[in-house]
C-alpha cells in the first residue's frame, strides 16, 4: 500500500484530533485528553506554530470509512533545545491506525521526521514511549534510538498545570 507523507495543513485538524483520540484509547489514557480541535488549529497552524505535524495520506481508492479520514497515521513534534548539543526535535506522537500497522508506515513516518530534524539543524530527536508499548520500542530501537532511562539513567518528569500555578505564586 502506498502512502503520501506530507506536512499537515489546517484543514487536517479534525482528522488529526480523531487520531489523537485513537492513540489515547490505544494507550488507555483517554482521561488525559484536554486538547480541543480549536486549540490544535490555533497552536499548530497560526502565525507562530507551537508544533508541527506530518500526515500519512491514503491513496484516494484506499480511503474508505477510516476513523482518521484520509489518513493512516501522523507524527506531531516541536522544537526543543539541549544544553549539550543544541537544537533538538521533541517527537510527541507517532501514530499509525491499527489497520495500517505492520506495513512499514511507522518507519516511513519516523524517517520523514528525521529528515525534518536534520533539515532544521537538529542533532537529535527526543521522545517518550510507554514501557509496555513493545511494538513502538522495537521500531525505535531498530532505527537506532537509545533508551535514556537505562544509560545514563534519566527520568522523565512533568510539571502539570496545578503544579505550575502553585509554583508561580
Amino acid at each position: 500500500m502506498e502512502f503520501h507523507i506530507r506536512p499537515a495543513e489546517s484543514r487536517d485538524c479534525p482528522h488529526i484530533m480523531t487520531m489523537i483520540r485513537e492513540l489515547a484509547e490505544y494507550e488507555k489514557i483517554t482521561h488525559f485528553i484536554k486538547l480541543t480541535e480549536e486549540a490544535l488549529l490555533r497552536d499548530g497552524f497560526g502565525e507562530s506554530p507551537w508544533f508541527h505535524s506530518l500526515v500519512a495520506e491514503l491513496p484516494e481508492k484506499e480511503r474508505g470509512d477510516t476513523a482518521g479520514g484520509p489518513f493512516a497515521g501522523y507524527a506531531l513534534f516541536a522544537n526543543s533545545y539541549n544544553s549539550w548539543t543544541g537544537r533538538t526535535l521533541h517527537l510527541e506522537d507517532l501514530y499509525v491506525s491499527p489497520q495500517y500497522r505492520g506495513k512499514g508506515l511507522g518507519k516511513e513516518l519516523m524517517k520523514s521526521v528525521a529528515q525534518v530534524a536534520l533539515k532544521s539543524g537538529c542533532s537529535q530527536i527526543h521522545l517518550s514511549v510507554l514501557k509496555w508499548n513493545t511494538p513502538a520500542i522495537t521500531l525505535y530501537k531498530s532505527l537506532g534510538a537509545q533508551n535514556l532511562t537505562e544509560q545514563p539513567g534519566y527520568q522523565v518528569m512533568c510539571f502539570k498545570e496545578d503544579a505550575l500555578k502553585t509554583m508561580s505564586c
